[in-house]
């Protein structure tokens, strides 16, 4: 289990993001969007001050992380779009060394069976592009889309059935789609899980989903960690915590220390 950062969780700002997951002693930055851009939109000038500005850090990064089928599914201007879109992002990901790029599966708009052929029709048009250049997409399940739990992942990689096609799993997510994350969901993806999100959640005393620091919310991440912790897979945290009054570094300052308290558990428990 190797552990990354997403750089706009802390801030804009790239460089400044990067001396933060450098002084938390991490190695590992996932670049989504810098400069108030999505990676996929920078131009390749821009991407070689991104190169430049990684090498300054010692850092390398763990996933480039595109927007691709965060439309809705009848768009289909946007699905040729995002299908440059992941083109694009294909070719950052050979150029950053990895094997992976994530997905969506299009903004929710009614139950799960009522658009299931279509939704995989699309994906395997992502699929087509993505296995002949040898890059596996990876699924995240996002509560906002048709897919939001590991069950639903499951029943989409149960309809597909290609080998290059893989599961970005999102525990937080999974709790706001109302799907308890660990053992349940999980139990759904674990086999096909190549990389992850962190980011804990509650159900506060008024109702409202909100997200909380690893750690404080309930989702059980000492269980989930716990069972990823031999896997050769990247764990990315991916807050979306700010502390009242606070800054989006601060809340995930606040996440890498619970974070690091379960893991050291962890480790002391393994070891």
């Amino acid at each position: 289990m190797r552990l990354a950062i997403v750089s706009d969780e802390i801030t804009q700002d790239f460089e400044h993001a990067l001396k933060v997951i450098n002084e938390l002693g991490v190695e590992l930055v996932e670049i989504r969007s810098l400069w108030n851009k999505n990676i996929v939109e920078l131009a390749d000038t821009e991407l070689d001050n991104v190169k430049n500005l990684l090498r300054s850090y010692g850092l390398r990064v763990s996933h480039v992380a595109s927007p691709a089928f965060k439309i809705y599914i009848d768009d289909e201007k946007g699905f040729e779009q995002h299908l440059r879109f992941i083109r694009r992002a294909i070719e950052l990901t050979k150029l950053f060394d990895l094997n992976y790029t994530r997905i969506f599966t299009f903004w929710w708009q009614g139950n799960l069976e009522l658009y299931l052929d279509l939704i995989i029709d699309r994906i395997q048009h992502a699929l087509d592009i993505a296995k002949d250049e040898g890059i596996y997409l990876i699924i995240e399940n996002e509560y906002s889309c048709f897919i939001g739990t590991g069950f639903e992942t499951k029943v989409v990689l149960e309809k597909i059935k290609s080998p290059w096609l893989k599961v970005l799993w999102d525990p937080g997510n999974a709790f706001f789609a109302r799907e308890t994350p660990y053992p349940i969901g999980y139990n759904y993806v674990k086999d096909h899980v190549m990389y992850m999100h962190l980011k804990d959640a509650v159900v506060d005393e008024r109702g409202r989903f909100v997200w909380r620091p690893i750690g404080k919310g309930a989702i059980d991440y000492y269980g989930q960690l716990k069972e990823v912790a031999k896997k050769d897979i990247i764990v990315s945290l991916e807050t979306h915590y700010a502390p009242q009054g606070g800054t989006k570094e601060d809340g995930t300052r606040e996440s890498f220390r619970g974070l690091m308290d379960i893991v050291n558990k962890i480790k002391m428990e393994i070891d």
